[in-house]
């Protein structure tokens, strides 16, 4: 009964992945000003979570994650991922200053 169930959940994923994708694809295909947007909001997010992977050293999984087995690679992979969502939290808080600032002096 817990085989069918984890299948089943599998086959529900799958078809909603399904239909997220084409739900997307429609829509870019209609309104290719907004795919463009997107697009360049998506290189942006890419370009930031590379240079916080760059950034990120991973020297720590040798020394204080070592009683867990934690691989160099691992350790850099998370690490980056934490500056990643730092870098955004501190450019969304920013953004919201700065709404509230310009809304100030209207």
């Amino acid at each position: 009964m817990v085989n069918f169930g984890i299948f089943l959940a599998y086959g529900l994923m799958a078809i909603g992945v399904i239909a997220i994708l084409v739900f997307a694809i429609t829509r870019m295909i209609s309104n290719p000003a907004a795919a463009k947007n997107a697009l360049i909001g998506l290189g942006g997010l890419v370009v930031v979570a590379g240079i916080s992977y760059a950034v990120s050293s991973g020297e720590d999984a040798n020394t204080v994650f070592a009683k867990l087995e934690v691989s160099e690679g691992t350790s850099k992979t998370v690490g980056g991922g934490l500056v990643t969502f730092y870098v955004l939290m501190g450019l969304a808080v920013l953004s919201i200053l700065y709404v509230e600032v310009t809304r100030l002096f209207k």
